[in-house]
């Protein structure tokens, strides 16, 4: 079977060049971050938000995490029924209703409900028909953890980086990877907790295998590569993998 990725967002935290905030879909279903414009981009993108079975965070920064309250009120208010799935990293559920009860009073009275799962590094899980393999990578130490994810999907295997300096954990994730999609936050600025196009991607690329496809996300504007079987996604757009 096919896996069809639906890019909600492909720009950094700064959003730059209009690019709304990162964030993916999987087979129309399962939902990695949950960036400030996830609603407004799954509608633009002609996605049901209704239909998503599972929300999937690599850790807790504002531009991977804040939109879940647009989509709990969605969910909410608009006709779902289905519980959903919301997993991240430890304190995942702590924080989602910090934020959502204070913005969105009575958020999490009656309605659908929510399955809270938190990984840590090495936990194994299922969601629905997606398994997920969560693996530590190195991003900001302050946060309760930073994750990126290997996971299978209808038959097909891909995996996510989530935001990361170039380490172990990534270098795991693309040695085993069908698809990689890899967070590329600029092209040569050298920032210490993320990846750029001229120091760091060359290297993942060399660690997949030469089949494999490697689509960079959490970009700036001027991030274009000549990579092989490379792709700098764009927002809005599906790619079939």
């Amino acid at each position: 079977m096919a896996l069809d990725l639906t890019f909600i967002g492909t720009g950094n935290a700064f959003a730059p060049g209009g690019l709304c905030w990162n964030g993916f879909v999987a087979n129309g279903r399962y939902l990695f971050e949950a960036p400030p414009s996830a609603l407004m981009a799954l509608h633009r993108a002609d996605l049901d938000p209704n239909a998503i079975e599972a929300v999937v965070l690599s850790h807790h920064h504002g531009d991977h995490f804040l939109g879940l309250p647009s989509l709990l009120l969605h969910w909410k208010h608009r006709g779902r029924a289905a519980p959903v799935v919301i997993a991240g990293p430890p304190q995942t559920e702590r924080l989602a209703r910090l934020i959502g009860e204070t913005v969105y009073p009575g958020l999490f009275e009656g309605g659908f409900g929510v399955e809270w799962r938190e990984l840590e590094a090495g936990d194994s899980a299922r969601f629905g028909g997606l398994d997920v393999e969560a693996v530590a990578v190195e991003h900001d130490a302050r946060l309760s953890l930073n994750l990126g994810y290997r996971a299978r999907l209808d038959g097909e295997t891909f995996a996510y980086t989530g935001d990361t300096r170039l380490c172990d954990g990534v270098r795991d994730l693309a040695r085993g990877a069908g698809t990689l999609v890899a967070e590329c936050a600029s092209r040569d600025a050298v920032i210490p907790i993320h990846m750029n196009l001229v120091d760091d991607i060359p290297e993942v690329r060399a660690a997949m295998p030469a089949g494999a496809r490697l689509l960079l996300t959490h970009v700036e504007p001027d991030v274009e590569t000549d990579l092989p079987r490379t792709t700098v996604a764009r927002d809005f757009a599906t790619y079939r993998c």
